[in-house]
């Protein structure tokens, strides 16, 4: 089990709890030995057992029932009613006490335990997630929208709330016998302990048998959450092609798998639950029924030692209950488990791939390497010589972010060095492909599609890891280690925005979360949106709904822009920005694209002409490299 899942719990959780189960065990168990020879000093009062003698002090060996009556009936009587004083009350009241407090904090620490660990398991998920990065995460929403809520609040309550109890029930009944063997009888005691030694047995068997249904569970239920978030995201293309019923029928299938492997799983639970109180539970009734019988028939257990055997022997068996009522929470936790920890060790095998990869391929110092110019072979070509249209300096330069950047000597404000990359599990996209933009410089990249295009734009924004090259963003190496300083020099305007769901404050604040509303309403006035954001009832308070639907195309792109210019980064990434919206609302957004550009260096991924009249230089990418295209 990864070290970081078994430390999400809070540190000494467990161990609390089991101390806590001890405590009410043993307040329990004293409680029933109390109770115990109060019975024998009413009955020694009333004459019916015999006096304490010599050879048995405790007087639990020697009283036998019917054995006469005591000399001076005052006495007696006085000596009865002295067994219920008060420090018979003062000892019932404090094991209720301690019995009722232990099992109170035991209910209130099984809560605690399980929410710090449910928010400890969900970090580690996150944080997984973005180790693996965007490439690596694509297609799987469904998949991971599982593991990250019922797979860690099932963990959360199997590490959390679960193992320490367990492990207290499992140990409880030992002590209570201890308690037995010290106060009533050993024999009895120790007879009831080698039954119990069957309990880890009888699980540790039944766990086994049961681990291939834990997994087929985790699997269907990822399946079926995955192919209901699909159709829900996909209800109106759906609809539109008619394939409704198709796509409901297969997710009923799918539904009824996940029901028949639930069904495993309880029934599974039930078969244990069965063992355990058919066999193993009525085995440990009738045999300290029978040895506790048999010890009062020969005169070596009174009756109130023998009612405190009968209640301590179902306090023995009470806690061995527990594992079958919660042997649900077992199967179904450790496989989520299983499911966080192979996702935590996949973003980390994916990690360290990858920067051996670029790290050995790229030919510099471990950590960054150092970038010179483009080769050019393929047909590369890089440009060297800094265009006389070129902007102004870039708004934001030298060290920025953390993370261990690597501060490169090169001019260029982007640059790729004899990059091969693709897709995980696929062939490479390009080859050996060098490119160069000087700061301040606007450069369009056109090409078929296919062509490499993505794949350029995912490597400079550090979601993908060239196999063999190195890139980097402003002078800061893009490696694995140094992703997080790379993105902060760098803003990106997607073709397709994405927005959360609240309002436009909301979504702008995405970029900068301690900006004013004057600079908001600046950010809006830049991406030319100012004027119907205002118009707007709400005003910034608007919603723009889920994935921005209450929004046009348009406003959905300007407001990525405006969200750009709230991140302040001297390297502006479009990718293709305009292939969302129709012709006449394209001049605007090329308006607002050229006021964001300004002094700033631009990459503009695009294939239509009007997209890229704005562009010091026109580069055309091909199978073959990167080849300049004349104006």
């Amino acid at each position: 089990m990864d070290p970081a899942i078994r430390g999400a719990a809070p540190r000494g959780g467990a161990s609390f709890a089991v101390v806590l189960a001890w405590i009410q065990a043993a307040a329990t168990a004293l409680l029933f030995v109390v109770l115990g020879r109060a019975i024998d000093g009413m009955l020694r009062a009333e004459g019916l057992l015999g006096t304490v003698t010599a050879a048995d002090p405790t007087g639990s060996g020697a009283g036998v029932l019917g054995s006469g009556v005591l000399s001076g009936g005052a006495e007696v009587l006085d000596a009865g009613a002295a067994v219920l004083d008060a420090g018979f009350w003062t000892s019932v009241l404090v094991c209720v006490l301690l019995a009722a407090v232990a099992a109170g904090a035991g209910a209130l620490h099984s809560q605690y335990m399980a929410a710090a660990t449910e928010r400890g398991l969900r970090q580690l998920v996150v944080k997984a997630l973005f180790d693996r990065g965007a490439v690596a995460s694509s297609g799987r929403s469904g998949e991971l929208l599982s593991l990250s809520t019922s797979a860690v609040e099932r963990a959360a309550t199997y590490r959390g709330s679960f193992l320490g109890p367990i492990t207290g029930s499992l140990t409880t009944p030992f002590l209570v016998l201890a308690l037995m063997a010290g106060t009533v009888s050993w024999r009895i005691a120790g007879a009831l302990a080698l039954l119990l030694l069957l309990v880890p047995l009888l699980i540790s068997g039944f766990r086994k048998l049961v681990r291939p249904i834990g997994a087929q569970y985790r699997r269907s239920q990822g399946r079926l959450t995955a192919g209901f978030l699909e159709n829900i995201q996909a209800l109106e293309t759906l609809v539109q092609h008619r394939a409704a019923d198709r796509a409901g029928a297969q997710l009923a299938a799918r539904g009824e798998e996940h029901r028949r492997g639930l069904m495993k799983m309880l029934a599974g639970n039930q078969l244990l639950i069965l063992v355990v109180d058919g066999a193993f539970s009525l085995t440990v009734l009738v045999t300290s029924g029978l040895m506790t019988v048999h010890a009062v028939a020969h005169g070596t257990l009174t009756l109130g030692a023998a009612v405190a055997v009968v209640l301590m022997t179902v306090l023995v068996i009470g806690p061995v209950d527990v594992v079958g009522q919660f042997f649900y929470i077992g199967i179904a936790g450790r496989a989520a488990q299983s499911q966080i920890g192979a996702h935590i060790a996949g973003a980390g095998r994916g990690a360290r791939s990858d920067s051996g990869t670029a790290g050995g391929d790229a030919g510099g110092p471990a950590g960054g390497a150092v970038v010179g110019g483009g080769s050019g072979s393929d047909g590369a070509v890089t440009g060297e010589a800094r265009p006389a249209g070129a902007s102004g300096p870039s708004t934001r330069t030298g060290a920025a972010g953390s993370g261990g950047a690597a501060e490169v000597p090169a001019r260029g404000a982007l640059v790729l060095d004899g990059v091969t990359a693709g897709w995980p599990g696929e062939a490479p996209v390009l080859r050996n492909v060098s490119l160069r933009i000087d700061r301040g410089e606007r450069v369009a990249l056109v090409g078929e599609s296919g062509v490499g295009k993505s794949t350029l734009s995912a490597l400079v924004q550090g979601h993908l890891v060239p196999r063999a090259g190195s890139v980097s963003v402003d002078g800061v190496a893009v490696t694995p280690a140094t992703a997080y300083a790379a993105r902060s020099r760098i803003a990106v305007v997607e073709q397709s925005t994405f927005l959360f769901v609240g309002s436009i404050a909301d979504n702008l604040r995405i970029a900068d979360p301690d900006a004013s509303e004057d600079h908001l309403w600046e950010a809006l006035d830049l991406a030319g949106l100012a004027a119907e954001v205002r118009a707007m009832p709400l005003g910034l308070d608007t919603p723009v709904g889920e994935h921005g639907a209450l929004l046009s195309g348009g406003q959905a792109q300007r407001l990525s822009i405006a969200r750009a210019w709230l991140r302040g980064a001297p390297v502006l990434v479009l990718d293709e920005p305009t292939s969302q919206v129709d012709l006449a609302g394209e001049a605007a957004l090329l308006e607002a694209l050229d006021r964001l550009a300004a002094h700033r260096t631009v990459l503009m991924i695009a294939h239509r002409p009007n997209a890229i009249l704005a562009a010091d230089r026109v580069l055309e990418l091909t199978a073959h490299g990167i080849t300049e295209v004349a104006r």
